[in-house]
């Protein structure tokens, strides 16, 4: 009986072993699947064996786990090794998880103490990211301690807190299964050997680097050597990565060639020059990715060599998904080489906001500028907003010193510039440029202690540009061989569009001009109104050309409209009873209003009348009037009539500034009375009518009289009494004294001279005289040369018009 139901009992055990054994797959799935779903890993297919040494085969396994497709095949099992020989991990994107916010946690591995060791043969890795497949090999030698060969050598060793081990990776691999094409990468040669850890939360990576870039730019060849130690942090929770950076060496070389890169121009060798090719770079200690926020606290980058280029950049954030909306740092700059004596910049940029200051410094100027100079210093400051994909907002300054400078011929000391630009949320812009200068020289012109304010204003926003332009300028002096100009003040406003449209209101020696002009690119016309004023202020000018002479009143004003590309220009000048003094000659109440053009080089004005009430040169010229014109920059003046010695005189023509001329003067109805008491003590009265003509000649600055002539104008009177030297002549000549008796009291019928005049002012009268003396009732027929130095005589009877005294005392008192 227990032989039966033994037997029995074997066939049903023996049964049901076949059975499973027989449906493993299903009952395997059945059991195991449910476990594996809850930790999120699908088991998708499942077939394995047992041989007949009892080792459990497996042709294929795969396993799904958050969308990473694993697939293992040939799995040999035992109690002492689990040898697989291809295993294929498919690496795709992560799929959305609520758990995404769970935090890590730190190992706590429940790791057997005895157990199978593992070996993978051929592990494939494959991504949408890779170039192609990485292939490795994995080695379990002892418990927990693996060893990786193949496209990555690295071991690893699994304790119950921690994963640790080291591995070995270089250009080579990463250029195999990344496609660096047209990538910096495809240029660079580098391997890292790095011991990791990892506990859960914390991932650490610590070793040596080792790499070169070397990159061509057209005919440029960049090379960058990076040496040294490097360590990583990243922790799980925290997202937070970070690199300790401090031990490594960089250095970055330009071959000679990079300079050829530099646009040709003048200044291209001095920029070439100027820039070093051995560069070191100097990173932080720490620097900090937390998400997507990048820390960096300095970055020093550095030249070596005499020329020394120094950038410091500190303090840096930025967001690498919006580098420039986020971007926070400090920039300095210095840079010192044999031909520039400093540089310095010093920054703030925050988003889009910068913000700082600069000062330039050079003892001359480079050779490729057109000048020269001395103690050269630029510096200003700047804070600008929204320069990034839009118009700046904010100011720029600049401060410019120069102790000398020479350019285009002209020559300057001490110019001190100041220059501020701004400009608004509204596009409002803004420019002011204030400028001092000592002094400054262009040929024989010198200009002495100048300043200069000039603003600009525009709107900078949709359509035509508008700018409004105001300005003042100070000259203390213009000085030249030919003139000199003090106290020059000019307050000028314009409109700057297409064209420039400006007023400039100037007083030049207190002189007073209003000056609108149009600039376009196809014409400039202008105008210029003087405003009526006192002549007066023309004394600054006259005495520089003609120290003798000054106005005493008067008025002029004026108009002049041209167009200074064709060199033209309409004028019309008006002079209102003004008053001349030269020397001791006096011209009293000038009028004359004249009108002309300027062309091509040529002044023209018309025919003018001029009227001049009085001019005292010893004898009173009065009520003259005449006319005057410029012809082909040639003056002219005409048909000049006035009133001396009790009638009449005119000049036909006179050409100012021609060097040999010939004037005729007439004269007609002379007080012959008048001509003769010029000397009012020589005891001699002549009365009657006297006309004549004197052909003046002016020959490179000499005048003289040559065959005038002089005749009476009806009968007149000669009375001789108590002069001296005609008394004389009848005491010691007593044989002449009946003719000469005839002379005291003699009716003239006739009278002729002839009149000569010398340069030297001696004048020699011919003279024939023929009357009739009543008391002796006897003709006369007397024949007489006279001469007399008439400069002399004027000149004593200018010094003694007291109209003429008074006006020079007054006036010399001015100018005292």
């Amino acid at each position: 009986m227990f032989k039966r139901v033994g037997l029995i009992v074997g066939v049903v055990l023996l049964s049901t072993l076949l059975l499973g054994y027989v449906f493993r797959l299903p009952l395997l799935q059945w059991v195991i699947a449910p476990e594996l779903k809850k930790a999120g890993i699908t088991l998708s297919c499942l077939d394995f064996s047992i041989t007949s040494e009892l080792n459990i085969h497996a042709d294929r396994v795969c396993v799904n786990y958050q969308n990473q497709q694993l697939q293992l095949t040939g799995i040999t099992a035992n109690t002492k090794r689990v040898d697989i020989k291809n295993a294929v991990l498919t690496v795709n994107s992560l799929p959305k998880s609520d758990n995404a916010n769970q935090l890590a946690k730190n190992l706590d591995l429940a790791l057997p103490l005895n157990r199978p060791l593992i070996s993978i043969k051929q592990f494939v890795v494959k991504s949408d990211e890779l170039n192609k497949p990485l292939k490795i090999s994995i080695l379990e030698p002892t418990l927990n301690k693996f060893n990786v060969t193949g496209d990555i050598n690295a071991s690893a060793t699994l304790t119950a807190n921690k994963v640790s081990g080291q591995f070995t990776i270089n250009d080579t691999l990463l250029k195999q299964v990344i496609n660096t094409k047209n990538t910096l990468i495809a240029d660079a040669n580098f391997n890292t050997q790095q011991a990791f850890s990892f506990d859960g939360i914390e991932l650490e990576l610590n070793g040596d680097i080792s790499s070169q870039l070397a990159h061509t730019y057209e005919q440029c060849k960049v090379n960058v050597l990076t040496t040294g130690k490097l360590t990583t942090h990243f922790n799980l929770n925290s997202q937070v990565l970070m690199f300790n950076t401090d031990l490594l060496n960089n250095k970055i070389n330009l071959t000679p060639s990079c300079t050829e890169l530099i646009p040709p121009s003048e200044y291209a060798g001095f920029i070439s020059k100027q820039v070093p090719l051995n560069w070191q770079l100097k990173l932080p200690q720490s620097i900090r990715l937390e998400g997507s926020e990048l820390s960096v606290p300095v970055i020093n980058l550095m030249s070596e060599g005499d020329k020394l280029f120094d950038f410091l950049i500190t303090d840096t954030t930025l967001n690498i998904t919006s580098p420039f909306e986020y971007l926070q740092t400090t920039l300095s700059a210095q840079i010192n080489t044999p031909d520039i004596n400093n540089i310095n910049v010093n920054a703030q940029l925050s988003g889009a906001v910068i913000k700082g200051d600069y000062a330039v410094m050079l003892e001359s100027l480079p050779e490729f500028v057109p000048a020269t100079a001395n103690g050269l210093s630029l510096s200003g400051h700047f804070n600008i907003s929204e320069f990034i994909d839009s118009k700046p907002i904010g100011l720029i300054n600049a401060k410019l010193t120069l102790n000398s400078v020479d350019a285009f011929d002209i020559s300057a000391v001490q110019y001190q510039g100041d220059l501020t630009a701004k400009m608004d949320k509204q596009l409002n812009a803004e420019v002011a440029l204030t400028q001092q200068l000592k002094s400054a020289e262009y040929k024989e012109f010198k200009v002495t202690d100048m300043s200069n304010t000039l603003t600009a204003n525009a709107n900078l926003g949709v359509g035509e540009l508008f700018a409004d332009l105001t300005a003042k300028t100070n000259i203390k002096a213009v000085n030249s061989p030919y003139i000199k100009l003090n106290n020059i003040k000019v307050e000028s406003t314009g409109l700057q569009s297409r064209a420039l449209k400006a007023t400039h209101h100037a007083f030049i020696n207190d002189v007073e001009l209003v000056v609108n002009h149009h600039m376009s690119s196809q014409a400039h016309p202008f105008e210029v109104i003087i405003p009526e004023q006192s002549t007066l202020l023309l004394n600054k000018f006259i005495s520089q050309f003609e120290p003798l002479a000054q106005l005493t009143k008067g008025e002029f004003n004026g108009y002049i409209s041209g167009d200074i590309n064709l060199q033209n220009a309409l004028f019309n000048i008006g002079i209102s009873h003004t008053s001349a003094l030269y020397n001791d000659y006096l011209a009293s109440d000038l009028n004359s209003v004249f009108s002309g053009e300027y062309n091509s080089g040529k002044l023209n004005v018309k025919p003018t009348t001029f009227n001049l009430n009085e001019f005292r040169a010893g004898a009173v010229v009065k009520a003259i009037e005449g006319q005057w014109q410029v012809s082909n920059n040639t003056a002219l003046i005409n048909d000049v009539k006035g009133s001396v010695f009790g009638g009449e005189f005119s000049l036909d023509t006179y050409t100012i500034g021609k060097p040999s001329q010939v004037a005729n003067v007439k004269f007609e109805n002379i007080d012959a009375s008048k001509l003769v008491t010029l000397d009012d003590k020589s005891g001699i009265v002549l009365t009657g009518r006297l006309a004549g003509s004197l052909p003046v000649h002016f020959d490179s600055g000499k005048i003289e009289i040559i065959d005038g002539s002089l005749f009476s104008q009806g009968t007149g009177n000669l009375k001789i009494t108590n002069n001296a030297a005609f008394d004389s002549v009848m005491q010691q000549q007593q044989e002449l004294q009946p003719v000469l008796g005839l002379l005291t009291n003699l009716d003239i019928q006739k009278l002729n001279s002839s009149v000569a005049l010398k340069n030297d002012g001696w004048l020699k009268l011919g003279v024939n005289l023929q009357g009739y003396n009543k008391a002796e009732q006897q003709q006369v027929n007397f024949n007489y040369n006279h001469e007399e130095n008439v400069f002399t005589l004027l000149r004593a009877l200018r010094l003694s018009d007291e109209i003429t005294q008074k006006v020079e005392q007054q006036y010399s008192q001015k100018g005292n």
